[in-house]
């Protein structure tokens, strides 16, 4: 196991068993004192448009997250999975408003909701380390996102979002890796920029 590829391939299967172990024995997923601090940290700049998931499996609950983005009066949108891109489109979202099953049977919101381009995206993470980069589920589709959105300048900050079970001291990573300005844990913010 040389490349950093295989690396990876390793580190995922490890850390999808040390996820579900964490997301048993974890009792509260969502701070909100945690959320208060990052949000007024963010507040200071002009930032309406959130992008956050639906969490599956045993991610990280976001249930309380978007709520609690929604009740500040921003726009929330989650990201779908288009066959004419390499990277997310996103689209709005709002709690009342039914969810299709996208791509590998996320839910996500249909083709008429409005397109919009996040300013703040809160991002899974199967892991997260030291660095502020962040392991992912293997598609790429976040890094490709933040690629095209800094090739496009376009400002925005990204957030991890995991449990504090999951950061590691470092993960092999390669030039597709884009670092995250912040990951958010239920105990703790850590910033990166």
């Amino acid at each position: 196991m040389n490349n950093i590829v295989d690396q990876k391939i390793e580190l995922r299967k490890k850390q999808f068993k040390i996820r579900r172990e964490i997301f048993k024995n974890t009792l509260t997923h969502f701070n909100i004192n945690l959320i208060e601090i990052l949000y007024n940290k963010l507040r200071k700049e002009t930032f309406n448009i959130f992008s956050s998931f639906i969490s599956i499996y045993s991610e990280i609950n976001t249930k309380e997250l978007n709520y609690y983005l929604l009740e500040k009066q921003k726009i929330l949108c989650l990201p779908c999975v288009s066959p004419n891109h390499s990277h997310l489109i996103f689209r709005r979202y709002n709690f009342n408003q039914k969810l299709v099953k996208g791509k590998f049977d996320i839910l996500e919101p249909s083709d008429d909701n409005e397109l919009l381009i996040p300013d703040i995206l809160f991002v899974p993470c199967l892991a997260f380390d030291n660095n502020g980069y962040r392991l992912g589920y293997g598609g790429g589709y976040y890094d490709k996102t933040f690629d095209y959105l800094i090739k496009n300048k376009k400002k925005f900050i990204s957030v991890g979002y995991a449990f504090e079970g999951q950061k590691l001291s470092s993960l092999p990573i390669d030039k597709y890796d884009i670092k995250l300005n912040y990951v958010m844990t239920e105990k703790n913010i850590y910033s990166y920029l």
